[in-house]
């Protein structure tokens, strides 16, 4: 198994979103990733990223930065693999840097945490900044809707989903034990923007439940002590710089 993140460019926001009542009138400028999984038992994406031209279309404040390069196309490319060879996709959440390019593989098996796609379709008020069911809605898509309450849903052997709700109503996190040695991974997407976020735990602005948040932070904490696991943070400045980007890659 080879685990590859996909760098996707940059997003910007008020820094007060990404610690919850401070810093705000900072500007917070952010990467973005997605992980591709080279599995024995098949080729699988972890959310999909974002769509330049999108987010300067509905959410222009986000200064989104994206080159030819950095299209979830062009990060497949460099490590030889074609959209219509991806067999399953799991989106973490449905927020738009999250699921924009699921677009790209309308022959794949799309996950989706059941409250999720309903939050993605119906959100509650407080929601809306993140949503746009146009992102989701594939015609004649293949989907397995989910609700896995407390325990690990395995995707494949090896690479498995934990509820992790907070951040939005159907958060899901990933486990990725790559075997023969390898250091599992623990990616627990937006329960936590930085390391900042979950060490210290400073919750982010944008969430559905601050209480299920700071749950599911401990619950990430708990798991990557217990199994030895290496976290990843979804928009970590600092942290990005040191991580293996494709074409390099964990596992093997």
């Amino acid at each position: 198994m080879k685990v590859y993140l996909l760098d996707n460019g940059t997003l910007m926001l008020d820094k007060s979103l990404a610690t919850w009542n401070h810093n705000q009138g900072i500007e917070f400028r952010f990467p973005v990733f997605a992980v591709f999984i080279d599995h024995p038992d098949g080729k699988i994406m972890l959310d999909t990223g974002f769509d330049k031209d999108w987010v300067e279309r509905k959410l222009p404040f986000e200064k989104p930065t994206q080159t030819a390069d950095q299209t979830i196309e062009a990060q497949l490319a460099k490590i030889g693999v074609k959209p219509e060879e991806i067999d399953i996709v799991v989106n973490s959440h449905l927020h738009f840097d999250h699921c924009s390019a699921n677009k790209l593989f309308p022959q794949a098996k799309f996950i989706f945490s059941r409250s999720e796609l309903r939050h993605s379709f119906v959100p509650d008020p407080w929601e809306k900044l993140g949503y746009d069911p146009d992102l989701v809605n594939i015609p004649g898509m293949k989907t397995e809707l989910i609700d896995i309450g407390d325990y690990e849903y395995e995707i494949a052997s090896g690479v498995s989903a934990i509820l992790t709700p907070g951040h939005s109503n159907g958060h899901l996190s990933f486990i990725v034990r790559p075997g023969d040695g390898h250091q599992p991974l623990v990616f627990p997407v937006d329960v936590a923007y930085t390391r900042h976020n979950l060490e210290n735990k400073v919750l982010m602005g944008l969430h559905s439940d601050p209480e299920d948040l700071l749950r599911s932070m401990h619950k990430v904490e708990n798991i990557a002590k217990k199994i030895g696991g290496k976290i990843f943070f979804s928009h970590d400045p600092e942290e990005y710089t040191t991580y293996k980007l494709a074409p390099e890659y964990y596992g093997g």
